[in-house]
């Protein structure tokens, strides 16, 4: 009877015209390298403990996590909550570019997108944000 409820849960949140899919927004310094991401939200494809989905874009961004602090030499600013994470990686948003690291990076967003493309926009959406260095002062602005 409670999955029955949650399953019913569940298509509410996702009919409901004020509900938000899963985000994902990837950081690119000012010479477009990709230095982090955060990322937020419920992907509403089925319940909880059966999403597919969650569970593909949960474990690629927990393994590049786990990737990045222990088969780099990386510092990472990394926290993980439930239906939260963000990472972010100092070095590389300072130009100091780790062959590793920017590939862990690029992997993740290439799994993120394969799981958008399989999907659709409903239950997964990337965002790029960059920087523009204009002296010493740093502007993050949205792409189209």
């Amino acid at each position: 009877m409670d999955d029955i409820r949650e399953i019913d849960f569940q298509r509410r949140i996702i009919s409901d015209e004020g509900y938000e899919p899963f985000k994902i927004v990837f950081y690119y310094n000012g010479k477009n390298v990709l230095f982090g991401f955060n990322a937020h939200g419920e992907t509403g494809f089925s319940q909880y403990g059966l999403d597919i989905v969650a569970a593909g874009v949960s474990t690629l961004i927990i393994n590049t996590i786990n990737s990045l602090r222990l088969l780099t030499n990386e510092p990472v600013e990394a926290e993980i909550k439930r239906n939260y994470a963000k990472c972010i990686l100092p070095n590389l948003r300072n130009n100091k570019l780790s062959k590793e690291a920017h590939i862990l990076l690029k992997s993740l967003k290439m799994g993120i997108e394969s799981i958008q493309e399989n999907y659709g926009e409903k239950y997964v959406l990337i965002e790029e944000l960059r920087e523009e260095n204009k002296g010493s002062i740093f502007n993050i602005f949205k792409l189209p």
